[in-house]
């Protein structure tokens, strides 16, 4: 007969290993040398990591490992598979292990100013398997040539290069027109895990052309402090380069990437060609589904959009940045992005039209603490809300020195509401004809706590606010605890419209609205009237009262 020891013995091996049996398992495959037990409150024993074997992280909780487990995590580095003939292995999880360190000359045996330092990179890359691709290639200081187009870099753990002190990247044929291509655009492994570029100029001076990069990663990028020595020729017939200088794309949601201090202040040469076509400075594309943070970059002269994600289907953060003088748009964002303490600066003109700030393609978009200054002509607007969503603009401080178009255009998709907080707009342009510095042209656009002052430096008179919407009915527009400065009208109403808010403003100029501009069921409150207020179209249930300068 069996004693209850026995059959409490025997029920364990029925049903699987017991933790101690595991930690032997543990022993039998070498792995004993990197365990201690000690004693804690959740278990009575606990394996720690006491090796120099890196990353490795043991803990055991007291589970019962049954024939239904086939996988037991002992940590982020260690794995622990159990199979059907009762073995288990003891696996490295290698991609958290600490990238080899590659020195290019030492190790590679590549000379500056001699070798073709792209290639042989490539050809080491190549020489790995996908899962052992785990490198770090270190750039001494110095002139390296780059004579190999296009490395495709589409599987790796780690892959990264870096620059020490002045390491410069040197193109040195004129068909490398892309540095690089990281990852693919879909999300199958194997794929590129973390992929890193640093410290590093990329001279593109003379008869040569290149985008440094179009990245898919599928972890994490990092690119900081790149920086493009000569000017963009995209278009140049015989050495053009790639459209992209730099793109970046997270295929996954989970996908982070990190774009910082990366300097394109060159211009791109401008052609007589449309504007689509030349180069693109930073982008992003539809198959980004992750998050980009591009933090302290700067763009200067770019015919075809300096920061360009409006297109993508992730979320784009763009912080501390800089663009100046690009056409398309300084700075172009689309559904969820946000733009964060930012200057845009025009003082010299493209070949092309502009916009300072472009909002599209969906909503969500989240503007804070942008500084704009322009000193040229403007042929639309500089900032332009065409998004098809909400979107939020807060403290936005706009210096207009410059001569024609508009400083705000809204023409949104009516139902969502765009708002501007706190924005202030200083206008002391040159306007060749009378015209508004500011359209409104959908529902749902909200002013508040906003100062707006315009002052023509020309024989023509600048104006304030305009609600147009060109035929359509334009309704719900607040206008709350701002001032409206204008050489003749502050807040013109050219259509018809229902549900203004405006109340609690100071409009230095005339009000007014349009023969046929039926306003209706209007909140008019606490507003100081300056100027006159001519209303040609009809007024039907309005509410307010405590005005000045103006009876209900």
């Amino acid at each position: 007969m069996k004693s209850n020891t026995d059959k409490d013995r025997l029920r364990a091996n029925e049903q699987g290993t017991l933790r101690r049996s595991y930690l032997g398992a543990l022993t039998a495959f070498g792995v004993s040398g990197v365990l201690t037990n000690s004693s804690s409150m959740e278990s009575n024993e606990t394996a720690s990591s006491q090796s120099p074997w890196q990353g490795i992280n043991l803990s055991d909780s007291g589970t019962t490992v049954t024939e239904n487990l086939a996988h037991l995590d002992f940590g982020s580095s260690l794995a622990a598979t159990e199979f059907d003939d009762n073995s288990v292995r003891i696996d490295l999880e290698t991609g958290t292990s600490n990238p080899n360190i590659v020195n290019v000359r030492t190790d590679l045996g590549v000379e500056p100013e001699e070798d073709d330092l792209w290639g042989a990179i490539y050809d080491h890359y190549q020489s790995f398997s996908p899962s052992n691709r785990n490198h770090m290639y270190v750039v001494p200081s110095g002139t390296w040539f780059v004579e190999t187009d296009n490395i495709n870099l589409e599987a790796h753990e780690f892959f990264g290069i870096s620059g020490n002190q002045s390491a410069t990247l040197r193109i040195n044929d004129q068909d490398v027109d892309r540095m690089m291509t990281v990852g693919t655009i879909g999300n199958s492994r194997p794929h590129a895990q973390r992929t890193v570029m640093r410290d590093l100029e990329i001279d593109i001076r003379g008869d040569y052309d290149t985008g440094i990069g179009r990245w898919y990663t599928y972890k994490f990028g990092l690119m900081e402090r790149i920086t493009m020595l000569g000017s963009r020729n995209r278009l140049h017939p015989e050495y053009g380069g790639d459209r992209h200088t730099i793109m970046v794309n997270g295929v996954k949601s989970t996908t982070t990437n990190l774009i910082r201090a990366c300097h394109l202040n060159n211009w791109d040469v401008q052609y007589d060609a449309p504007q689509v076509g030349h180069a693109i400075a930073y982008s992003s594309e539809p198959s980004h589904l992750g998050l980009n943070i591009w933090e302290g970059c700067q763009v200067t002269g770019y015919t075809d959009n300096g920061f360009y994600m409006s297109t993508s289907n992730g979320r784009n953060l763009i912080a501390g940045c800089t663009a100046v003088n690009c056409a398309g748009a300084g700075i172009r964002i689309g559904a969820n992005d946000m733009v964060r303490n930012c200057k845009i600066i025009m003082r010299e003109e493209p070949a092309h039209s502009w916009s300072g700030l472009w909002l599209e393609n969906g909503g969500g978009q989240v503007v804070e603490k942008l500084y704009i200054r322009n000193q040229i002509e403007k042929s639309t607007e500089i900032i332009r809300c065409t998004q098809n969503g909400s979107a939020r603009l807060t403290d936005v401080h706009i210096t207009d020195r410059g001569s024609g178009g508009r400083v705000i255009r809204v023409n949104d998709d009516n139902d969502s509401r765009t708002s501007f907080d706190s924005c202030t707009i200083d206008d002391q342009s040159s306007p060749t004809n009378d015209d508004y510095g500011v359209y409104v042209q959908s529902s749902n656009v909200q002013f508040r706590d906003c100062e707006f002052d315009f002052t023509s430096r020309s024989d023509s008179q600048r104006h304030g606010i305009f609600v147009n919407g060109r035929g359509d009915n334009v309704n719900r527009l607040v206008i709350d605890n701002c001032d409206i400065d204008a050489d003749g009208a502050s807040l013109r109403f050219a259509d018809s419209g229902e549900k203004h808010k405006i109340q609690n403003s100071v409009f230095e100029a005339l009000v007014m609205s349009d023969n046929g501009a039926a306003l209706t069921d209007v909140l008019w409150l606490g507003n100081h009237h300056e100027g006159r207020t001519v209303f040609h179209g009809e007024r039907s249930n309005w509410k307010g009262d405590f005005n000045w300068g103006f009876e209900l």
